[in-house]
């Protein structure tokens, strides 16, 4: 039962931050800033708005903390193979959960 509650813990984490970064009102000052530093275009400034894109990043430091400091028994026991699976595996349920939330 502990395993699940340290994914679900790892996950929510990643959707929160997530959320927080690309959408909060708290953070839309920082996020302004920067865009209006940015070239017309910039894949950075799609980054900033683009929920499903920014999963991933945040996904990728979450997974390999997981593996890190968690007992929970890795599938195949490489940090190589298991971060970068966990980290999609994270982005994508965090894209998941963003269908539930009402649009802005």
């Amino acid at each position: 039962m502990g395993e699940l509650i340290e994914v679900a813990v790892v996950l929510l984490f990643v959707a929160r931050v997530t959320r927080l970064v690309v959408t909060d009102e708290i953070t839309r000052p920082p996020r302004e800033a920067i865009i209006r530093q940015l070239p017309e275009g910039s894949p950075l400034a799609y980054l900033l708005f683009c929920r499903w894109c920014l999963s991933v990043w945040i996904a990728v430091p979450g997974a390999a903390a997981w593996w890190l400091l968690s007992d929970v028994p890795r599938w195949s026991g490489l940090w190589w193979a298991d971060v970068p699976t966990v980290a999609l595996a994270l982005s994508h349920t965090t894209g998941l959960l963003v269908r539930t939330e009402p649009e802005e």
